[in-house]
């Protein structure tokens, strides 16, 4: 069997970074005319794989209003209404939490193959990092509007997570599909496994602590772009 003919790499950067992977043609110094044929024809038909990586997009000068001023007066209101609302109250915002609690059950959903400890965090790890990553998403696209608002997002889901941990050893919090055994409390269950149930209050004040920083994070962030566009 003859070896495969070598592959062939371009790498060409326009707006996006595209990578082209395209097999060589058959060495045509055999010296025959058959190979000859055979490598024009090698080359006519030679298959290829494109791989597009997309590039960030640049940076848009803040020319309009919105840009210059309003998306960091919103987001900083926006921020601050969302944490008025987590602390006071008791860490159940209509809509809002109902939508928490989709994501979290959906972490429950895609790990019900997993270990029971595993199983029992994923919902709680969810509904923290899907957020968090939206937010990066949002970095990354240079809408920095959207990622403030998806930590301060993060920032709420932290603060029902604390709530939810406090509640480990009371289980005195109505939770969806329970059957009034206590049976499907998350942190119970993680905590007594971990034989860390006298650590409860602990542990929901490191979280709630969390929360409290991520707001002040989201806050931060919109003085800050406030700040450089103004400079801009």
């Amino acid at each position: 069997m003859p070896p495969l003919p070598p592959a062939r790499f371009d790498v060409t950067n326009d707006r996006c970074d595209t990578l082209t992977l395209e097999a060589a043609p058959a060495d045509a110094g055999s010296g025959t005319q058959g190979g000859a044929r055979a490598g024009a024809g090698a080359r006519a038909r030679a298959p290829y794989a494109r791989i597009v990586i997309a590039s960030r997009p640049e940076q848009r000068p803040a020319t309009t209003p919105w840009r210059l001023t309003w998306q960091w007066v919103a987001a900083a209101a926006a921020t601050a209404g969302l944490a008025w609302l987590t602390y006071s109250g008791g860490g159940w915002i209509p809509l809002l939490s109902a939508f928490d609690l989709a994501v979290h059950e959906f972490g429950h959903l895609l790990t019900f193959w997993a270990p029971p400890l595993l199983c029992s965090l994923a919902g709680s790890l969810l509904q923290v990092a899907a957020p968090l990553a939206l937010g990066g998403y949002f970095w990354w696209r240079r809408d920095e509007f959207a990622a403030i608002l998806m930590v301060a997002w993060s920032a709420e889901n932290l603060h029902n997570v604390s709530v939810y941990i406090g509640d480990a050893e009371a289980m005195l919090l109505p939770l969806f599909g329970d059957d009034g055994s206590g049976a499907g409390h998350d942190w119970h269950n993680i905590l007594l496994e971990l034989n860390a149930l006298g650590a409860t209050d602990q542990l929901a004040l490191v979280v709630m602590t969390c929360s409290v920083i991520l707001f002040v994070v989201a806050l931060g962030l919109a003085v800050l772009g406030f700040s450089r566009a103004r400079r801009a």
